[in-house]
């Protein structure tokens, strides 16, 4: 299963922040071959059979109609099928810009972006999505920091890189605290202050 999470093992940080925080509704934006996806449902599955808590993970992507790096819809159902974690998982072919129209406002535990992010991302996300943010609520963005920022196709395609706008999104300034996990490719995570 392809994904630059691997490398320093994400997921693990994924699983732990779903045992820790036990949200019960989480969007995922970008899926490609389902690394994380898996490891967010594996800790969802855990915290129903262990603790009661039945939450349910609305993962969206491009899949095959994206023209760059992607995953495959069916082999990611497979894969989720193979780990008995289709349950706790709708998986879905859509423009990840787009889904925000389908969460009422305070609904959302637990969202995770990782839509080849850039600052234009972090500011489209923040608009759009604070609104639907539980208090308490995380936000999961792939990257943040000064490594990612300087990969080849943020330079190649002239980019914004992440973590000044990280630093500086006022939606984040005002409503938010946040830690980056500094491995490649970098994981920032922030938190909905209450």
């Amino acid at each position: 299963m392809q994904s630059s999470y691997m490398v320093n093992n994400y997921g693990e940080v994924f699983y732990s922040i779903i045992r820790a925080y036990k949200p019960v509704r989480l969007v995922e934006l970008g899926v490609l071959h389902g690394y994380s996806t898996v490891h967010l449902a594996a800790a969802l599955k855990l915290n129903h059979q262990q603790l009661g808590i039945l939450g349910h993970l609305y993962s969206y992507d491009l899949f095959e109609e994206y023209p760059f790096n992607h995953g495959q819809f069916e082999e990611v159902l497979d894969e989720l099928k193979g780990q008995d974690l289709e349950s706790y998982v709708t998986l879905q072919k859509r423009d990840a810009f787009t889904v925000h129209t389908s969460y009422e406002d305070n609904s959302v535990d637990l969202l995770h972006v990782d839509l080849s992010n850039t600052a234009d991302t972090i500011r489209k996300i923040m608009a759009t999505w604070d609104s639907k943010m539980v208090t308490g609520g995380s936000i999961i963005f792939e990257g943040g920091t000064e490594e990612r920022d300087n990969v080849e196709w943020i330079k190649k395609y002239n980019k914004e890189p992440l973590k000044p706008e990280i630093d500086n999104n006022q939606i984040i300034k005002d409503k938010y605290v946040y830690a980056t996990y500094l491995k490649f490719p970098g994981l920032t995570h922030l938190l909905k202050k209450r």
